[in-house]
């Protein structure tokens, strides 16, 4: 059993990026595609290395990082902006991805 093809993951990628502040089902992702839930998970994983989800979580933390460093939203409306339920939601899962909390990481890296 083979990853995704190019088209597939394109169009996957395309509509987590263009979905980010919206709740993204695995079955969203898997009829997308044409593919039922289970297979989709295990092309998808085959073809980015990650699970759909874990994926999905790295792509919001990046997207806040962009809005960090852009320096003009609040962390809350960072968060709702990139898909977390709230402020906290997002405050601990960006602490488990990136090592410190988005303040801390936008007066580092923030011009």
């Amino acid at each position: 059993m083979g990853g995704l093809s190019p088209r597939q993951l394109q169009q996957t990628r395309d509509f987590i990026a263009e979905h980010l502040a919206n709740d993204i089902w695995l079955d969203d992702l898997a009829e997308l595609t044409g593919l039922t839930a289970k297979h989709f998970a295990r092309a998808f994983k085959q073809s980015t290395g990650l699970p759909p989800h874990q994926y999905l979580i790295l792509q919001r933390i990046e997207a806040a990082k962009r809005h960090l460093i852009d320096g003009k939203m609040s962390l809350a409306s960072i968060a709702l902006a990139c898909g977390f339920a709230d402020q906290s939601h997002f405050a601990a899962t960006f602490r488990r991805a990136v090592g410190a909390s988005p303040g801390a990481w936008r007066l580092e890296y923030a011009k």
